[in-house]
């Protein structure tokens, strides 16, 4: 199902979307991955604010966006949805997030985020690099700039930990990098040690 070109009878829709069209707002047609899901709302509703959708707008310009099953989906909702009263973002986003992003799988990506830590073969750039795909599943913490740093240092591998026992870092971004020398660091003393061959004593006479 291609996008429906928004309706023009209302003032401020086709210059809303053409906006949000112009700025690569992105369409979804009910993917499978929660995280492509959350990103298509997130992103969506970062252009609203942006380009300062009024309420009675929003679902009239979003609309075109929604493509293939998702277009299907809102179709055969909307008329019921429309009989109650007029349908407001957040009635589209409690029924968006109803079908592709229920409570059961937001618990269990809160879950994983929650248990997630650094394994044995896995750099800190990896680590990295999983922990912030996860961040977004943990709202609450992650816009806590304490909590968020307390979150990354716990999930390190102890040797990593113990190094950074009494290092106060001041941001994340700093977090990251004290983190990434002292795994460097230890790798280096690693090496040493492999390097260092025992002396031949021989006993004397």
């Amino acid at each position: 199902m291609v996008g429906r070109p928004p309706r023009q009878n209302r003032n401020g829709i086709k210059f809303h979307y053409e906006s949000l069209r112009k700025n690569r707002c992105p369409t979804f047609s009910g993917a499978a991955d929660p995280k492509i899901k959350q990103s298509w709302l997130k992103n969506v509703e970062t252009q609203l604010r942006l380009f300062e959708v009024i309420e009675a707008l929003k679902m009239d310009v979003i609309m075109p966006f929604l493509e293939d099953k998702a277009g299907k989906w809102w179709d055969a909702i909307s008329p019921a949805m429309t009989a109650a009263g007029p349908v407001t973002w957040q009635h589209f986003r409690e029924a968006f997030l109803k079908l592709y992003y229920p409570a059961e799988v937001r618990l269990q990506k809160l879950s994983e985020f929650e248990n997630f830590t650094q394994a044995p073969d896995m750099s800190v750039v990896e680590y990295t690099s999983q922990f912030n795909a996860l961040e977004s599943y943990a709202p609450a913490i992650m816009a806590d700039e304490v909590l968020k740093l307390h979150r990354f240092k716990k999930g390190l591998n102890s040797r990593i930990q113990s190094a950074l026992a009494l290092y106060q870092p001041t941001n994340f971004s700093d977090l990251i990098g004290a983190t990434i020398r002292a795994e460097a660091d230890i790798q280096r003393r690693q090496g040493e040690n492999k390097n260092k061959r025992p002396l031949n004593i021989q006993p004397s006479q």
